[in-house]
């Protein structure tokens, strides 16, 4: 690939960035001014695969998630909130960004995206509940989850009660 010079005039705020930028694999500021334009070209032009977003995700919430670390080290803490959501919002998020085009069969693509995208909800809300079995759960406030936990199970309550209904006229 032939390359062009490319001059611009940036702000020295923004230079500086760029240079304690870590990115793997890019060194200099050019390199890292590449990575970052092929990065957005993959994502504007919808060719982002699972792997390749979940790793730029992962990378995007990676300061939060040692900043969390530390705190939690610093204090001898720990939430496993912040550690479910850090682990399951860039999966959601991979999956949105590397299935933004819908294949030629856009209709059963989009049902095994909506399948993908609903299992990985539920399954962070499982996990969400295990941690209301215990008296107090791993969260920095014990009681966050139980804050939220009866509007969750008055709904599971009214899912039942609806299913059953359901049966009941079947039969």
């Amino acid at each position: 690939m032939q390359m062009q010079t490319l001059s611009a005039r940036i702000p020295t705020d923004d230079m500086e960035w760029l240079a304690g930028l870590d990115m793997q694999g890019a060194v200099s500021p050019s390199d890292k001014l590449r990575a970052l334009i092929a990065q957005m070209r993959r994502q504007h032009d919808g060719t982002l695969d699972y792997e390749g977003s979940l790793s730029w995700l992962r990378d995007l919430v990676a300061p939060f998630v040692t900043g969390v670390r530390a705190f939690e080290h610093h204090n001898r803490t720990h939430s496993e909130v912040l550690t479910l959501a850090a682990e399951w919002l860039p999966q959601v998020m991979a999956t949105l960004l590397s299935e933004q085009r819908l294949a030629k069969d856009a209709k059963k693509h989009a049902i095994d995206v909506e399948e993908i995208v609903v299992q990985r909800c539920f399954q962070l809300l499982a996990s969400l509940m295990r941690l209301a079995v215990t008296r107090d759960a791993a969260c920095y406030n014990p009681a966050v989850i139980d804050k939220h936990l009866s509007t969750v199970l008055e709904i599971a309550g009214i899912v039942t009660q609806t299913r059953k209904l359901r049966e009941e006229k079947r039969d």
